[in-house]
């Protein structure tokens, strides 16, 4: 978790108080008293030059946090304007830098990078150490959004230097948070733990309580990864006192963490009942990266408590809310949030089909085959590139069904009697229905339950022939089938590459003809 930035000015006397109310409202999210008090600033005759050019961005920052981007941004071209008119270099640097900030708050890091570049060598021009080590403090942040970590890294030490060289505390504590989190996505915890014990103590010097909890926070988040799960919760339950005097805007976040330690002591109940107050916390104040993380967290509660279905439905609205702050571009490090789960997504898809597996010893590795040569031949034949990714994650489920198939069925080495061949049949059904009523995008379902159509409409379920068979599950049969064939199966040898094309290339009946040329195709290459 990000530490509170608080900057303090030094303002006329006649403008003090509007100031003061304008940053508590700005504190407090009251955006529209926050733009009141600016603007009577702005307008007042007592404030000096200075006073009005800074008041001009802070009402230009506030507008745009306010949800209002095009006003904001207006008024911040006009704070810029109003500062290269005043030949004051570093009113136009500071106002350079609250633009950027707009930007990145709206994920165009291009534009934010060169607008921190900008006024920074304005800074450096003028020898202003302070806004120096500020700005190399917001590229580092850009840099850790688009996972640069190492180049984060680089611009906050740079930026720990200039505030120590001014004695700037409270900052130096900002900035050693940031790095703390930085060693945190590395995974250098040691390195980590160091960081955050001297902003804690950073903070403390300076008397930033709300920030040396935040840090407090964070070591909690810390101490979970690193397995101190004692340590971790002894101080959530001290911060959730303290959140529950003070209704601290981090309650929910700490909820998440006495979520996940719980979950890693054995207790799912408590794990579901904090990670449900987290939740309701983040719909609250309205955290959708929060709402989406608790929602990754309770996916791994249900995976090891084998609530499959309930697992694919929370990690599922974790990828929703990350497609939807994507597409509004609210958030600037969604992208790699969302990369994230993706990942995590097909990791724990891919536990759930391996444990399926595990019960056929002929067909370990198969889901996974089929979805590598399933998604290469979709590619291939046109499938968009934003639906790769739910392809993928359907041909990994495919087989998800053969979970009701008893073991010995799916191991016997002779042929299956009528009722063992009929009860093999309703994997798809079983799947599809394990699957139903979680809103994937795509055609994951179709592909569960459609997967040994036949083109002829001579298979099943469903009887489907030609393009009644959804597009996905009949490239997914043909990746199926072959995998099938080149694979040693109970009741035969694995055939090779050239005889089981010749034998799918032999049943035109089966399988789509335009499909089926294209993987020959991308066989051959």
């Amino acid at each position: 978790m990000n530490v509170v930035t608080a900057v303090g000015e030094k303002d006329p006397a006649p403008v003090t108080e509007l100031v003061a109310a304008g940053k508590s409202a700005e504190r407090e999210g009251r955006w529209s008293d926050a733009c009141d008090a600016y603007e009577k600033v702005i307008r007042s005759p007592a404030a000096s030059r200075e006073t009005r050019l800074s008041a001009l961005r802070w009402l230009g920052r506030v507008l745009i946090q306010k949800g209002d981007w095009k006003a904001g941004l207006d008024v911040l071209e006009a704070a810029l304007a109003a500062a290269e008119q005043s030949g004051s270099p570093i009113a136009v640097a500071q106002t350079r830098n609250v633009m950027a900030i707009a930007w990145q708050s709206t994920g165009e890091l291009d534009l934010a990078t060169r607008q921190y570049e900008m006024a920074r060598e304005i800074a450096d021009s003028v020898g202003d150490k302070a806004l120096v080590a500020m700005l190399d403090q917001n590229i580092g942040t850009v840099a850790s959004i688009r996972g640069d970590m190492l180049g984060a890294l680089s611009a906050f030490e740079s930026s720990l230097i200039g505030y120590r060289s001014l004695q700037m505390l409270e900052y130096q504590g900002q900035v050693l948070n940031n790095i703390g989190l930085v060693h945190m996505d590395l995974n250098e915890f040691g390195s980590a733990g160091a960081a955050y014990a001297k902003a804690s103590e950073a903070f403390s010097v300076s008397g930033d309580r709300q920030n040396q909890l935040v840090v407090e926070l964070n070591q909690v988040q810390l101490w979970i990864a690193t397995g101190r799960l004692d340590d971790a919760l002894k101080q959530a339950e001290r911060l959730l006192l303290v959140a529950r005097e003070e209704c601290s805007p981090w309650s929910g976040e700490l909820y998440r963490h006495l979520g996940v330690i719980a979950r890693e002591r054995g207790d799912p109940e408590a794990a579901a009942k904090h990670f449900e107050r987290a939740a309701a916390a983040a719909a609250e104040v309205s955290d959708l990266m929060l709402t989406a993380d608790v929602a990754e967290q309770m996916a791994e509660l249900y995976w090891r408590e084998r609530r499959h279905r309930e697992m694919l439905s929370s990690l599922n609205d974790a990828f929703g809310i990350y497609s939807r702050l994507r597409a509004q571009r609210r958030v600037a490090d969604v992208e790699r949030r969302n990369a994230a789960l993706e990942t995590r997504f097909l990791k724990i898809a891919r536990r759930w089909g391996d444990s399926i597996e595990g019960k056929d010893h002929y067909t370990q590795g198969h889901c996974e085959r089929v979805a590598n040569l399933a998604t290469s031949l979709a590619e291939r034949a046109g499938l968009e590139a934003r639906s790769v990714f739910w392809f993928r994650l359907g041909a990994v489920l495919h087989d998800i069904g053969k979970i009701i198939v008893p073991t010995d069925v799916l191991n016997k080495a002779g042929p299956l009697t009528l009722e063992e061949w009929e009860l093999m049949k309703k994997h798809t059904v079983a799947g599809f229905d394990m699957v139903s009523g979680i809103d994937f995008p795509g055609d994951v379902p179709a592909m569960i339950r459609s997967h040994h159509e036949r083109w002829d409409g001579g298979g099943y379920p469903d009887g489907l022939a030609k393009d009644e068979i959804p597009f996905a599950a009949r490239v997914l049969c043909i990746a199926d089938v072959y995998d099938a064939l080149t694979t040693t199966r109970p009741y035969r040898v694995a055939l090779s590459q050239a005889r089981s094309l010749d034998i799918m290339c032999s049943s035109t009946s089966q399988f789509d003809p335009a499909l089926l040329k294209l993987f020959v195709e991308l066989i051959a290459e």
